[in-house]
This record gives C-alpha cells, sequence and structure tokens, in this order.
C-alpha cells in the first residue's frame, strides 16, 4: 500500500473517530513522505525516459497504422471492383447455361446442336466460372486483410492514447518537483480538506486520480465566501491526493471540510 494511500485511510479513520492509537501510523507516514516524495521524483526521471522510448515506439506504430489506413482504402476500392465483377460473370455464366440448356436436342435424322458452337459455349462457361470465383477468392482475400489492418490501427491507437496518458502524468510530477505550475484540471472539478498537518504544511483532499487531479495542478482552498489559501497537488492516489500550500499564500489554517477547486 502507498505512503499516500496509508494516509488516507488513517486520516478518514481518524475523521471517523475509531482509534486514537492510529495517529501514530500517521506520524510515521507524515515523517517519511519527504524521502518518499525523493524518491518518487528518481521513479518519475526514470519513467520518463522510458515513456519517452514508448512514445517513440508508439509514433512508429502509429505511421505503420496510417500506412495501412492507406492500404484499407485502397483494399476497400478493389474489394468492390472485385464484387461488381463476381457479379457480372456470375450473369454471363447464367446466361450460358440457359443457352446450353436452350439448344435443341438431337432427332433420328442428326444432331440439331451445332458442336462448334456448344463447345465455345462450354470454353466461355469454364472460363466465366474460373474468372468469377478467382475475383470472389481476391475479394476474400483483401476483406481479410481490411479486417489485420484495422486491428492493427486500434491496437496502435490504443497504445498511443496510453503512452500519451503516461506521459501527460509523468510532466506534472516534474512540473511540480521543478516548482512549476501549468497543469490543468478538469472542469468543474471539486474536492474536500480531509486533513491538515502545520507542521509539514500540507493538506490531504477525498480527490485522485480517478477524478482526473495531477500533480503540479494549482487549487484555491475556501471556506464559505472566505479564501483560505492556495495550494499546489503534490502526490496523487486513485482516490485522494497530498497538497502543499503555495509560499504564504496560506491565508487561514484549513479544517477538514474546507473546499478545493481549480
Amino acid at each position: 500500500m502507498s505512503i499516500i494511500t496509508r494516509i488516507c485511510l488513517v486520516v478518514a479513520i481518524l475523521l471517523g473517530g475509531v482509534s486514537i492509537f492510529l495517529s501514530g501510523e500517521l506520524k510515521t507516514d507524515i515523517t517519511n513522505l519527504g524521502e518518499a516524495k525523493m524518491a518518487a521524483k528518481k521513479d518519475a526521471d526514470k519513467a520518463k525516459e522510458e515513456a519517452k522510448a514508448a512514445l517513440a515506439d508508439a509514433a512508429a506504430k502509429k505511421k505503420e497504422a496510417d500506412d495501412a489506413t492507406a492500404k484499407v482504402a485502397g483494399l476497400t476500392a478493389e474489394v468492390t471492383e472485385k464484387t461488381a465483377k463476381v457479379t457480372t460473370l456470375q450473369t454471363q455464366v447464367d446466361d450460358l447455361n440457359k443457352k446450353i440448356a436452350a439448344m435443341p436436342a438431337a432427332t433420328a435424322s442428326g444432331p440439331a446442336v451445332n458442336a462448334a458452337e456448344l463447345n465455345d459455349l462450354k470454353t466461355k462457361l469454364a472460363a466465366a466460372e474460373q474468372a468469377r470465383d478467382a475475383a470472389a477468392a481476391q475479394a476474400k482475400e483483401a476483406a481479410d486483410k481490411i479486417k489485420a489492418l484495422g486491428d492493427q490501427v486500434t491496437a496502435a491507437e490504443t497504445e498511443k492514447k496510453v503512452v500519451n496518458e503516461k506521459l501527460k502524468e509523468l510532466d506534472a510530477k516534474n512540473r511540480y518537483f521543478e516548482g512549476r505550475d501549468g497543469v490543468t484540471l478538469p472542469e468543474g472539478l471539486t474536492g474536500k480538506v480531509l486533513y491538515y498537518d502545520r507542521t509539514w504544511n500540507f493538506t490531504v483532499l477525498d480527490i485522485g486520480k480517478k477524478k482526473g487531479v495531477l500533480p503540479s495542478g494549482v487549487m484555491i482552498l475556501h471556506r464559505g465566501t472566505d479564501i483560505v489559501g492556495k495550494i499546489r497537488i503534490a502526490t496523487v492516489d486513485d482516490d485522494c491526493c497530498i497538497a502543499d500550500f503555495l509560499g504564504d499564500l496560506k491565508k487561514k489554517e484549513p479544517k477538514a471540510g474546507d473546499m478545493a477547486i481549480p
């Protein structure tokens, strides 16, 4: 369990008044928070380099996907053309079969069928059937390629999206450690203070990754119509986050229940 998760869990229990002795566990976690931040900084730097490599790989796959998309367009036209050809050839086959069936039968005085004409019709019929089958096979092959290429496009787009989300989060972490703002938090985001530590001067909020919170995001704390201060998100977990006050921008001491907005 991560330190921030432990802090949020202990804070929630303390607020519920279940056990005072758990405050010792919270104190231990808070003491270790500084070291955890430095470790997170190193991890973020390493992960950012890995993410850059992954993004380059995703870009290469995206190019493959774009090339595949262009091939899909050409194959789609080919399928349409071959399908139309199959229809035309099938009509020819049907017409030839009708002509052969309609030729007069032999009589006692001799054959009424023109052998040369019959052989010619049969030759044309065989050629038409062969061309029809070949066109149908080509159309199926092209359709199968379209499906495979479509799967490739989807996979490449999905991987790129995952990598971009990872880069976004890592960039936000680095912005925090470098003391830079600039992260845009979701519109309409609101959070609530769960805990404030005056020694370390940080707050724990009840919002996290699931709500789109990112490190280095700046929020305003308020109590009713009064401004409490401005904070910058430091560490984010799924359902909670820890935020530091920006310089001397704390006008009042935060309390549990104070609201936070971007």
